[in-house]
């Protein structure tokens, strides 16, 4: 599983993921009336989120790679009220952030009502307003990031 290698290559061993309740990620979906892809679900609520260590963004720095940093994965609250309060400043309705680059900007999946698989991820810029397509599927994201080695 993409996320379990991620977690093992960018996160510190003293800092456990943070749990996800599956009560808690179901609320978030009913309040901004969508479905989360399944690949996403299934692996935070086994494996929780990850904290990406600085090494990550060092990486990404060091070898110039057209590669976004990865901030910090949201939680199910977070999800709700970042999604909401970003919709009002431009954020587009079809939209549900679930993590952050770091710099105000936050990685995405397009709105489902249905139960999906998995869905592309988006960048949104929040200065220019732009959406940018990152990746293909959840999956594919997450693992252009466990291509790299730490430094």
């Amino acid at each position: 599983m993409s996320l379990s290698r991620f977690i093992k290559l960018w996160t510190h061993p003293n800092y456990a993921p943070e749990p996800v309740v599956k009560e808690d990620l179901e609320g978030a979906e009913r309040l901004l009336k969508t479905r989360l892809p399944t690949a996403y679900r299934n692996a935070i609520l086994e494996l929780g989120l990850p904290r990406p260590t600085i090494e990550l963004l060092d990486a990404i720095c060091d070898r110039d790679l057209d590669l976004y940093s990865l901030g910090d994965f949201l939680g199910p609250t977070e999800i709700a009220e970042v999604t909401g309060g970003w919709r009002d400043l431009g954020l587009p309705e079809e939209l549900v952030a679930f993590a952050t680059d770091g710099m105000g900007n936050l990685f995405c999946f397009p709105t489902s009502l249905e139960a999906t698989e998995d869905l592309p991820v988006f960048l949104w810029d929040h200065d220019s307003k732009e959406v940018e397509s990152v990746a293909s599927s959840f999956s594919g994201w997450i693992e252009d990031y466990c291509r790299l080695s730490p430094n």
